[in-house]
């Protein structure tokens, strides 16, 4: 089980509950999309300030998805919830990290 310290961590970031998680893996990937399509009609700042977002908004959505495992399981254990609300939530994750990689991916060819 994770740490007293890893918790409030979590709680810190915005990823205190199973809902949170998703909602914040919801919010990185529309603040993606919104801070490429921005910097693309008015480029605004520099290359590796136009990388550097995606590339830590897809590290937040990655420990969303760890905080949203965590929180779930917990809620198993404890309230006797179903893994299918897991299962259902980790997909919706995978694909919105796909999105936000396929993103990155796509910036970092145009760059070249």
């Amino acid at each position: 089980m994770a740490t007293d310290k890893g918790i409030t961590l979590l709680r810190l970031l915005g990823l205190g509950s199973t809902r949170r998680s998703i909602m914040m893996l919801v919010l990185s990937w529309i603040l993606n999309v919104a801070w490429l399509g921005f910097n693309y009609f008015w480029r605004l700042v520099p290359e590796s300030v136009l990388i550097a977002i995606p590339v830590l908004l897809l590290l937040y959505g990655l420990l969303a998805l760890v905080a949203y495992v965590y929180w779930g399981v917990r809620g198993v254990r404890e309230q006797d919830e179903p893994y299918t609300n897991i299962m259902v939530g980790v997909i919706v994750a995978i694909t919105l990290l796909y999105l936000n990689y396929t993103l990155l991916d796509a910036l970092l060819s145009l760059s070249r």
